[in-house]
């Protein structure tokens, strides 16, 4: 009963352990309570059963946690979980070169402070300084950026 109860705690601390390299980010409540088994475990080896069971116990901890993480990566497991999905955006398009400083457009978008606007026939990423800029307000480019426009909201 006593081997039972041993092998019993140090694999409740090989699940736990496994927990928390693959599934709980950090130094969670797994990681501590995995700890807490496999001192649970070594402790009443030593009480128990004697030195030497409490020394095969530590080996057979550190074994068995090896042995367990290894099988976990080897196994299907990490396949079922992990993503597959392809990253398939691109970076933001140059600012076409007709689009210059004065220029008007509408915001497509409530710029906040990012959004879409259209200058023109170009819908391109406006950016303001000011504050929020609504939906369908009139714009006037400010500056033209690599990527992007500022623009502020056409005084009416």
């Amino acid at each position: 009963m006593d081997i039972l109860i041993i092998i019993l705690l140090v694999l409740i601390g090989v699940v736990l352990i496994i927990l928390e390299i693959f599934f709980l980010p950090g130094i969670t409540v797994a990681g501590f309570s995995s700890l807490i088994f496999f001192g649970g475990g070594i402790y009443y080896a030593f009480v128990n059963l004697g030195t030497t069971a409490g020394y095969v116990t530590i080996a057979a901890s550190v074994v068995a946690c090896v042995v367990g993480i290894i099988w976990f990566m080897r196994s299907k497991s990490l396949d079922r979980i992990s993503l597959k999905t392809d990253i398939d955006s691109v970076i933001p398009t140059q600012v076409n070169d007709s689009i210059k400083v004065g220029d008007e457009g509408i915001a497509l978008s409530r710029l906040n402070p990012m959004g879409t606007v259209l200058i023109g026939t170009v819908q391109v990423e406006g950016k303001t300084r000011e504050d929020f800029i609504d939906e369908g307000s009139s714009v006037i480019v400010e500056r033209v950026e690599r990527t992007s426009v500022i623009v502020r909201k056409k005084d009416d």
